[in-house]
């Protein structure tokens, strides 16, 4: 079978990547490859998912965690269009909140817009809609063949942005047109959520034309998948929740009687002055009936709320929200965990998911699949917890393409970001190393701490200047501009498993050291101990599945962030003790150097030093 390619010629290990995973499909298998940043994972995996698929007449979904990584998938389905001629199509598929072009929804909110929406084409009042499908049988035949227009000039793939300027220009929902085109494409980029959201998946699947048994399913960054599954299938309620149900209500003539004040008794009884704890779901059942309501009497009422006041405000509904709360209250008692939370005066009530595997194992029912991460370590932890078919998954780690010598591991002794050690001493210590560390560094810092509240107790203790730091909820164009900015020089500052130290190639060389300050793993609260707990009865691997890998993981992607081409050199500096305990190290590659200093700055130095000294010696050379 024939393995097309777009470049000239693979990188060093990356023809290998692709042999192993077209061999994988052809044997209906799933394939988990743990491949170190520049490995050429996108290449290697669309080359041989789409030589495979015209050879077997099968579709490929190419599946990622945020819209910002579609680009270089198309890029690939493009590139192999271009060189080999195979008639292939892709699209850039995302959600239809993203594409509207109707400026009477302007500044709504996604749910609001979503709402209005439904209502606008049920009443067949959207102009878009219309010219793009259509409301009656002449309208669809006029749609169908403007389409086919669109078609014609298409090519081999458009960005979703080409597709809403094209909208704009033919007055045709982009939504509309994206799924069209992805039922006449072979190729699908997509978010996890497309595929994995059971709610969304099988309607999802039907527009386009798609089915999962004929599909090859890539799935991009997979170390996040889990988390991202969990996170999307939890729900959570707080007191400002109840406040804004209240209020809507009242904005409708509807009584809501005291709401939040009963929900805040209801919380206080519970806890018994406890900071949080578990509660089962009789237990908030008991507080809906204090209004006389059964629990589906009360959905309907909020729903019906909800809706009367997206339609009266165009905003998204807080009533909506409670709504789906409640209705996904009960059930599914072993792989959840009910917390019932306070934290500065304010109430916090969640139904968090423990087991992602009943939205996962959807991947056993595909005819292939690849799962790709530079962080896929330990890959059968991946495996379980995804809930994999072990007779049909095979797991493999591949080198690193890059030059051992162009980059040094250090771990800094005598620092740590342990809670038994958090405090003015200890983050003053920290800021220092990081200035003296930012001051023997030719170029660009990134940072990148193991959480905001660290962050911004260390960064007012940072003298260094030209700081470029990420903020919670920060909206895309915003980090766009703080990109552009740091490529002028300065220190990036993020978070561990934040979009700075994930979703972003910096492909210019403008990081020249990383800084991983202390290991990411999260707060040992009730939800830690019940992961722990489920993944022990589960798998007998509790600590390491539910809250040491998952935390480590993340020092390693953020590692990777500065070496993007063969060419790059980088000094990661791991700011943590303990780092150099074997529970940890596991990250570090046994191919490279590895430093354990009290003084990183000056590890740091020397590496940039004999860099600077061969350079020295070869430009009289070149200058021959």
């Amino acid at each position: 079978m024939a393995l097309h390619f777009r470049h000239d010629s693979p990188r060093p290990g990356q023809r290998e990547l692709m042999e192993d995973m077209q061999r994988a499909i052809n044997f209906r298998q799933i394939i988990i490859a743990h491949a170190p940043t520049g490995s050429g994972k996108t290449d290697a995996s669309l080359s041989a998912a789409v030589s495979c698929a015209i050879e077997q007449d099968l579709d490929v979904l190419f599946l990622t965690s945020k819209i910002s990584q579609h680009r270089i998938a198309m890029d690939v389905v493009r590139g192999l269009e271009q060189k080999h001629h195979l008639g292939l199509r892709a699209v850039d598929m995302v959600g239809r909140a993203h594409c509207c072009i109707d400026d009477s929804l302007r500044g709504m909110d996604s749910e609001g817009l979503l709402s209005a929406c439904i209502k606008k084409r049920q009443n067949a009042e959207c102009i878009f809609y219309g010219n793009a499908r259509g409301y009656s049988r002449r309208e669809e035949i006029r749609a169908e063949a403007k389409f086919r227009d669109l078609l014609e000039n298409y090519g081999s793939g458009k960005s979703h942005h080409e597709m809403i300027e094209n909208g704009r220009s033919d007055l045709c929902c982009p939504y509309e047109w994206l799924l069209k085109l992805a039922a006449a494409s072979r190729v699908v980029v997509a978010d996890y959520h497309h595929v994995f959201m059971p709610h969304i998946r099988d309607i999802f699947l039907q527009k386009i034309r798609k089915r999962i048994e004929n599909s090859i399913i890539i799935v991009d960054e997979a170390h996040n998948l889990a988390p991202r599954i969990r996170s999307s299938l939890s729900r959570n309620v707080s007191t400002f929740l109840f406040a804004r149900v209240a209020k809507e209500m009242r904005s409708l003539g509807l009584d809501a009687g005291p709401l939040e004040e009963e929900f805040r008794s209801w919380g206080a009884d519970a806890l018994s002055g406890a900071r949080e704890r578990v509660v089962s779901p009789e237990d908030f059942t008991s507080f809906i009936g204090r209004f006389g309501l059964g629990l589906e009497e009360a959905v309907q009422r909020l729903e019906d709320a909800g809706n009367a006041y997206v339609e009266k405000a165009g905003r998204k509904s807080a009533c909506l929200r409670l709504a789906r709360f409640l209705d996904g209250w009960e059930g599914e008692d072993g792989g959840c965990v009910r917390i019932l939370r306070e934290d500065k005066g304010h109430l916090f009530l969640s139904k968090r998911m423990l087991d992602p595997s009943s939205a996962t194992r959807i991947l056993n029912d595909c005819a292939a699949s690849i799962l790709m991460s530079g962080s896929m370590l330990p890959m059968e932890m991946h495996r379980d917890v995804l809930g994999l078919d072990r007779e049909r998954t095979i797991m493999k780690a591949y080198p690193s393409p890059f030059c051992s010598s162009n980059i040094v591991n250090i771990i800094s002794e005598g620092l740590t970001t342990r809670y038994t050690r958090r405090g003015a001493e200890e983050y003053g210590a920290i800021a220092s190393k990081i200035d003296a560390i930012v001051a023997r560094t030719p170029g660009g810092t990134a940072v990148f701490f193991p959480s905001y509240e660290v962050m911004d107790s260390v960064l007012p203790l940072v003298l260094s200047r030209n700081l470029h730091i990420q903020r919670p909820q920060m909206r895309p164009g915003d980090i766009r501009k703080m990109l552009r900015d740091f490529r002028s020089g300065g220190v990036l500052v993020g978070v561990q498993g934040g979009s700075l130290s994930e979703g972003v190639d910096y492909c210019e060389g403008e990081i020249k050291t990383v800084v991983i300050v202390g290991v990411a793993l999260e707060e040992m609260g009730l939800e830690s101990r019940a992961l722990i707990d489920y993944y022990d009865a589960k798998f007998g691997r509790g600590w390491d599945y539910g809250y040491l890998y998952p935390g480590t993981i993340k020092a390693l992607q953020a590692a990777g962030r500065a070496r993007r081409k063969e060419s790059d050199r980088v000094a990661v500096v791991y700011m943590d003790e303990r780092f150099k305990w074997n529970k940890y190290n596991w990250i570090l590659s046994r191919d490279e150097k590895a430093v354990v200093t009290g003084m990183p700055e000056d590890a740091v130095g020397e590496f940039w030093e004999c860099e600077n000294a061969a350079d020295r010696e070869i430009r009289p050379e070149k200058a021959r």
